[in-house]
């Protein structure tokens, strides 16, 4: 009897243990994954690469700024002289680039081309030498003076016989002489300028007519020219420079004013009016209002079933109503052990896999390091 009682046990025992082996791959299964997690926002120190004193600030701890919306306003009326005075040497340096493309003006050159015109002519008269009729008026005036100076020397001859016979004075004889010699000197003078003329011009005068008449080709020749390439170049040089150190400027006046590089919550505000501060200094401590996630640790058992952009849903204990829609946009490929601050629901001597749930909050609810759970359906 005994007997029988343990066999009948031992049989239903094995029945059980057939039905349970049979109905084990249906059990239900988890269909969603509850994971502690710390809302975490990017954080971001803002500052002047040239600081100076603090003009205005126009924010406030707390406030959230548009991108591009001053936030910290610098006084520098260094900057702003010294773009003056590069905004005048571009303009001269551009007028100097202009002045060699566009060459000389017509009225120049219609100058130097007058003055080639009269150098030739100078030349060609000089190496021609004097005219024909010059040289018959030169011939005529030296017959004549010729001519006056026999008569003066007749007449003197005449008056010294009578002056020695006694029958003139002084006066008439000495009239007579000067008269004479005055012929005499006109004679001489006709002679040499008769001389002159079928001489021609020196060779010395047509040798320097020549050269300038080299000389003023040339300088319309250059004008003609233009521009020396070289020279071109060191002009367009230089307005280049100018446009480059006014660039300069000009950036260093873009960082006079602090201005928010995107959506951002503003933490800290450092400074205020008056204040000087130096270059590349921290001023403004802010959090990027569209760079927020929550970050939680996946047991390494579940991490196969987590996957890139899978859609997450997200709440905080601050709005336990609010329900917030996310997505996993990192997974850590190396495990570690649970964090202290997390209290997961395995044991902490389990490895997890940190995760990163990217969620928008477009009503500024996310605080950093707030506590939030994240929800994810498992495949």
């Amino acid at each position: 009897m005994h007997t029988r009682r343990i066999v009948i046990g031992v049989a239903l025992l094995g029945a059980v243990a057939l039905a349970l082996g049979f109905f084990w791959p249906f059990r239900r299964q988890p269909s969603t994954l509850q994971l502690p997690g710390v809302v975490e926002i990017q954080e971001v120190r803002l500052g002047s690469k040239i600081g100076g004193r603090v003009e205005k600030v126009e924010i406030q701890e707390g406030a959230i700024a548009e991108p591009g919306q001053p936030l910290v306003v610098f006084a520098v009326p260094e900057l702003q002289a010294q773009r003056q005075q590069l905004q005048a040497r571009l303009l001269q340096a551009e007028a100097d680039l202009d002045k060699a493309k566009n060459g000389p003006r017509p009225e120049e050159k219609e100058a130097a081309r007058a003055v080639v015109e009269a150098a030739r002519a100078r030349w060609e008269r000089l190496k021609a030498g004097w005219r024909e009729e010059e040289k018959r008026q030169a011939r005529s005036e030296q017959e004549t003076a010729q001519a006056d100076l026999q008569l003066a020397r007749e007449e003197f001859d005449r008056v010294e016989k009578l002056y020695r016979q006694g029958s003139s004075s002084r006066a008439e004889y000495d009239a007579a002489k000067a008269a004479r010699d005055r012929a005499l000197g006109r004679n001489a003078a006709a002679v040499a300028h008769l001389e002159m003329l079928q001489a021609g011009s020196r060779p010395e005068d047509i040798a320097e007519a020549a050269a300038q008449l080299e000389q003023a080709q040339a300088n319309y020749d250059l004008l003609l020219a233009g521009t020396r390439s070289e020279d071109l170049a060191a002009a367009e040089a230089r307005v280049a420079e100018m446009r480059g150190k006014l660039n300069e400027i000009e950036a260093n006046l873009n960082e006079a004013t602090v201005r928010a590089p995107e959506r951002v919550l503003v933490e800290v505000v450092a400074v205020r009016k008056g204040d000087v501060v130096q270059p590349n200094q921290a001023i403004l401590r802010v959090l990027r209002a569209d760079d927020l996630w929550v970050k939680a640790y996946v047991p390494e058992p579940a991490v196969g079933q987590v996957r890139l952009n899978q859609e997450a849903e997200v709440t905080v204990d601050a709005y336990p109503q609010k329900r917030f829609r996310g997505a996993v946009t990192y997974i850590a490929s190396e495990s570690e052990f649970t964090p202290r601050n997390v209290q997961s629901a395995d044991e902490r001597r389990h490895q997890v896999f940190a995760i990163k749930v990217r969620v928008a909050d477009p009503q500024g609810i996310f605080k950093s390091g707030m506590a939030a759970e994240v929800t994810l359906p498992l495949q």
